[in-house]
């Protein structure tokens, strides 16, 4: 398995991972689906972020989408308590999904480690969102080092844990 980055061909397929996995869900809360352009945008503006692809034998088997947020204000930073230059060394683990078929391989923690690891040299603070009964995701982040900062609302009143990861401090690349 290889993890790559996404190039502006690949957005269908993303796309269609990220809306399989919203439709197998039981409860749909557990995931929100963006769009195809979103997916798009973050492959091809750098200052708005990366997608990273799983990929075996020329197969996508999962992705994950970093997003830069800057100064917007939704910047998951200000629940950190961070202002100014701080909120532009944020990063949100935005969006990952996996095939059905690519299931039990640890793709999600290995795609957020990598993602860590590709941010390191720009990025200090790294924020997800999960929702609290999604023990799955939530122990990927717990097990990285993530803590919960709080529980909200977020997209549309659903609830979230709202994580948190200051890799200043990791030694990353030593």
């Amino acid at each position: 398995m290889e993890i790559l980055k996404a190039v502006p061909e690949d957005a269908k397929d993303i796309y269609s991972i990220m809306m399989t996995a919203h439709s197998l869900l039981k409860d749909k809360g557990w995931y929100c689906v963006d769009t195809e352009d979103y997916v798009r945008e973050h492959i091809e503006n750098p200052s708005k972020g990366i997608v990273f692809k799983a990929v075996e034998h020329g197969e996508t088997g999962a992705f994950f989408l970093i997003h830069l947020p800057g100064a917007d204000a939704g910047n998951l930073g200000t629940y950190a308590g961070l202002k100014g230059e701080a909120l532009l060394r944020c990063a949100h683990m935005d969006s990952m999904a996996v095939k059905p078929a690519f299931r039990g391989r640890r793709l999600q923690a290995r795609l957020l480690a990598h993602g860590e690891a590709y941010l390191s040299s720009s990025r200090s603070y790294l924020f997800g969102t999960v929702h609290p009964d999604n023990t799955y995701s939530l122990n990927n982040f717990l097990k990285l080092g993530y803590k919960i900062l709080t529980t909200t609302q977020k997209y549309g009143s659903l609830p979230r844990h709202i994580l948190y990861k200051d890799i200043s401090i990791s030694n990353y690349g030593e």
